[in-house]
């Protein structure tokens, strides 16, 4: 750790006039929105009410394009307070339904977008040019002193953790992230993303489908690498090829021995074992706060688990890449309040907590249980896998996870596989999944009332009660419904 600090102060080899660049001053605020307005366009987002994309889609508007977009969530009036916040950015909202597609210079789709959805379909008649999201973000990150955040599990919540200790050092950067930071929360702001005055950008970079090779970071951060989407022979292609791109920086999380693998000039390492060049000492996780000190000097998280201080110590190395003091990041992240649903508290009743959580592949949800033994007696989870295809692709995983992480007093019960629509082979079922684990009660709750009903008989004082699963934003919306149904 000291080494790490002396060599960057010796060197001084980081972007030298990066702290220059990024003060705000009125010449140099003046240039960047100069330079971010003289090509206004007009952007269309397919599917703009997905994390990825209405991040990307606020960040576009901001600097000065009209942007449009439309859902099939927004069509089934479904997670209207998103799409309110939307409409408050001046973004306008049409009907994918209709695929009514307007005059536009851009079409925007992300990897869900089927080829036959016919907003693609009039965009090739009409010869509108189709860009993937990852490829346009790709486009505005490269273009900036970009700050990647990329790994299997933690990247979220290191890219919130990365943006409130920029914040803190009055850095201002552009953030865009694939899940809710408390912090930007506003009436008309999501919380995923945030347009700065500086020439940072701060990105959660996404491996699953492939795009990471796209990006060109001045700073890397590789959270884990383990299986997840791709098989992990694929998926260390995908971050060897993140790792070479990067231009200054590549940080490293030393007890994952995928990450570690990846060697390459100017690494620096950080973990919870003494040899990192950024580790912990003085640790203290309760349900509340987690605490430890680096250096001399101490932090304080407002969010759980040990997970969450490995998350930390990636941004401390982000912030020290930076030149940042010890103390300006510790002010930060102790400003840091966490990521909507993860790990997110949704309230009590009864002496029962229910919480509301993202986990959804093996390493998630490990992390997950593992913060959530410190909150009560007993766990009750209710879990809806993700998709067809990630299921049976994680089935012995899953499984893993589950059985390792829970007790035999302990319930889990399963509501059916999330269905995104398209052309998914549905031949796998949450029935196979329960076959594989072993410990925990298991229940089959294909529907949400049946786990209504299995909550309200089962939940006890001293319970926690959390419900988890991605991509289905309704999920929230059920964490208060099984809150307001208990029986105490």
């Amino acid at each position: 750790m000291v080494w790490f600090i002396n060599e960057l102060n010796a060197t001084n080899e980081f972007y030298p006039n990066l702290n220059k660049t990024v003060k705000r001053t009125p010449s140099a605020v003046i240039c960047l929105i100069g330079h971010m307005m003289k090509s206004v366009q007009k952007y269309y987002f397919s599917g703009i009410g997905g994390s990825g994309m209405s991040a990307l889609a606020h960040v576009i508007k901001a600097r000065g394009n009209w942007v449009g977009g439309s859902d099939r969530s927004f069509d089934r009036k479904q997670n209207l307070r998103l799409f309110g916040k939307l409409r408050r950015q001046g973004i306008q909202l049409f009907s994918q339904t209709t695929g009514s597609l307007p005059d536009v210079d851009m079409l925007v789709v992300s990897s869900a977008i089927e080829q036959d959805n016919p907003e693609v379909q009039q965009a090739r008649t009409r010869h509108i040019p189709i860009r993937h999201r990852a490829e346009l973000l790709a486009s505005q990150f490269n273009e900036a002193f970009g700050i990647g955040i990329a790994g299997t599990s933690g990247k979220t919540t290191v890219t919130g953790m990365v943006a409130s200790v920029l914040d803190a050092a009055g850095k201002d950067p552009t953030v865009i992230n694939g899940g809710i930071i408390r912090q930007y929360v506003r009436y008309d702001r999501i919380g995923n993303a945030k347009n700065g005055t500086s020439n940072i950008l701060v990105s959660e970079v996404d491996e699953s489908d492939g795009t990471i090779v796209h990006f060109h970071p001045c700073i890397a951060v590789i959270t884990n690498i383990s299986k997840d989407h791709k098989k992990l022979e694929e998926l260390m292609t995908l971050f060897r090829s993140f790792a070479d791109n990067t231009q200054r920086r590549l940080i490293l999380n030393a007890c994952c021995k995928n990450s570690r693998a990846l060697h390459a000039p100017n690494v620096v390492t950080f973990g919870m074992e003494d040899s990192c060049d950024v580790a912990p000492c003085h640790i203290s996780c309760s349900a509340a706060v987690s605490t430890f000190s680096v250096g001399d000097i101490d932090f304080t998280l407002r969010v759980p688990g040990l997970h969450n201080i490995e998350n930390a110590l990636a941004a401390i190395a982000v912030g020290l890449s930076l030149d940042i003091p010890l103390p300006v990041i510790a002010r930060g992240l102790g400003r840091f309040r966490g990521i909507r649903r993860r790990l997110e508290r949704v309230g009590s009743k009864g002496g029962i907590t229910v919480i509301d959580d993202f986990a959804h592949n093996p390493n998630k949800i490990a992390a997950s249980l593992a913060a959530l033994r410190m909150l009560g007696k007993r766990l009750i989870v209710i879990f809806q896998p993700h998709g067809y295809g990630p299921t049976r692709f994680l089935l012995r995983e899953l499984a893993e996870a589950f059985s390792a992480g829970m007790r035999y007093r302990d319930v889990l019960m399963c509501l059916k596989i999330y269905d995104a629509g398209g052309t998914a082979d549905r031949s796998i079922s949450s029935e196979d999944l329960l076959a594989e684990i072993k410990g925990p009660r298991l229940f089959s709750t294909p529907e949400r009332s049946d786990a209504l009903k299995a909550v309200a008989t089962l939940a006890q004082p001293g319970d926690v009660i959390a419900i988890m699963g991605a991509r289905d934003d309704t999920l929230s919306t059920f964490a208060r419904n099984v809150l307001k149904n208990l029986a105490v």
